[in-house]
Formats: C-alpha cells, structure tokens, sequence
C-alpha cells in the first residue's frame, strides 16, 4: 500500500501539471500568414488584445524589399473602423532584409490594426511585387527569454519562473480584458432589448388606437344612417 504521504504528494503534483497545462492552454495563440504585397492596397491584420499586452511581429521579405515595405500599427480609435492607415500611429517600422521583427505595447484595450504596404516613392521601388511571410507573437510568445536570460544573468529555474509569471500576468490581462468585454456586450444588449420592448408597445398602442378609431367611425356611421 502507499503511504498516505506520498499520495498527497502525487495528487498535489498531478494538480500542479494540470493547472500548468489549463494555463499554457489558455496562453494566446500565434497567427502566421504570407502573402503578396503590392503599391495598390496595403494588406492589413487586426489584432484585439489588451492594453499592456506586447505583440511582437517576424517577418520575411526579400533582399530588394529593404526599407520599401513598411509596417504601421495603429491603436484603436474612431478612425481606424475601415481598416485604413488613419489610426493613431503608434509604431512605423521599414523592412529590413530578408528576417526581420517588429515589436509594440497595446496602449488601450480593443483592435489594433497591424498594416503592411510598399512605399512607392521609394527610388529603388521598380513597381514589383513583394512576397512577404509575417507571424504574430503576442504576450508571453513574444519576450526573447533567451536574451532575457543573458542580459539578466538568470538560471534556468529563474528563467522558467519569470516564464509562468509573465503567463499568469498575460492571463489576467485577457480576463480582466474579456470581463470589460462581457459588460459592453451585455450594456448593448439590454439597450437593444428595452429599445424593442418599448417599440413593440408602441406598436400595440397604434394599432389599439387604430382600431378604436376605427370602431368610432363605424359607430358614428351606423348612427347616422340610423338617424336619417
């Protein structure tokens, strides 16, 4: 038989896996594209995380793409609802050569627009097309831990603990994010249930009033055909 000692052990230790294993499930996801990006229209992506929330974008162009592709992010706001480059700027970066990586911190909750688009006057820029492959890192993907690691002379369980940390405060972030959410959400749809509500009664006191009209004038005519 194992002693009661050692089972707690192993069920404290499976508890532990398991709430590691809930958390890097709820980690958020990395999202990878490629494209062809041309003078014509800017290929843009949305981004909807929380403020503080660091959202790091890898990509790949080619050699002669150097300073002619540009990258802008744009923080939420009223301008940026058309997914146009009208947004307030808060980060500009020119393609580097071949791998390169841009790096911003979400400064307001909501949609930040990430655009990609080729500056045209350019004197390299010859009117071609440019393949470009781009992938997101947000929150905890998005800390180089090995740089980290080096600059901070940390061990490996140091480095493993500023790891869980950053994940747990990432986590928060997006509960704390979708509970603002949740609430807009549910404040628009009583709104919208009370706007019906009250139209559906004005609707029935229309037509209750159509038709007592209705009825008086009928009235009105019986009577009169019944006097004359």
């Amino acid at each position: 038989h194992t002693p009661p000692h050692l089972s707690e052990m192993a069920s404290h230790s499976g508890s532990s896996a398991l709430l590691l294993l809930l958390l890097a499930g709820l980690a958020v996801p990395v999202h990878g594209y490629y494209f062809f990006l041309s003078r014509d229209v800017p290929r843009c992506f949305i981004e909807d995380v929380p403020s503080d929330i660091l959202v790091m974008g890898n990509y790949k162009v080619p050699a002669d793409a150097q300073d002619i592709v540009v990258f802008i992010a744009t923080a939420p706001g009223s301008n940026d609802r058309k997914h146009d480059i009208a947004g307030d700027e808060i980060m500009v970066h020119k393609a580097q050569a071949g791998e390169g990586k841009f790096v911003f911190t979400a400064h307001a909750d909501g949609e930040h627009l990430v655009c990609a688009y080729v500056n045209e006057t350019h004197p390299r820029y010859r009117a071609q097309s440019f393949k470009v492959e781009l992938r997101f890192d947000i929150g905890e993907h998005a800390h180089n831990y090995d740089d980290m690691a080096k600059s901070e002379h940390l061990s490996a369980i140091e480095l493993e603990v500023r790891k869980l940390v950053d994940l747990v405060s990432d986590i928060r972030s997006q509960q704390q994010y979708l509970r603002e959410r949740e609430v807009s959400f549910r404040d628009i749809s009583e709104a919208t249930n009370s706007s019906v509500m009250w139209w559906s009664i004005l609707q029935t006191v229309v037509l209750l009033a159509s038709g007592a009209w209705q009825v008086y004038q009928l009235k009105t005519i019986f009577n009169a055909k019944k006097w004359d």
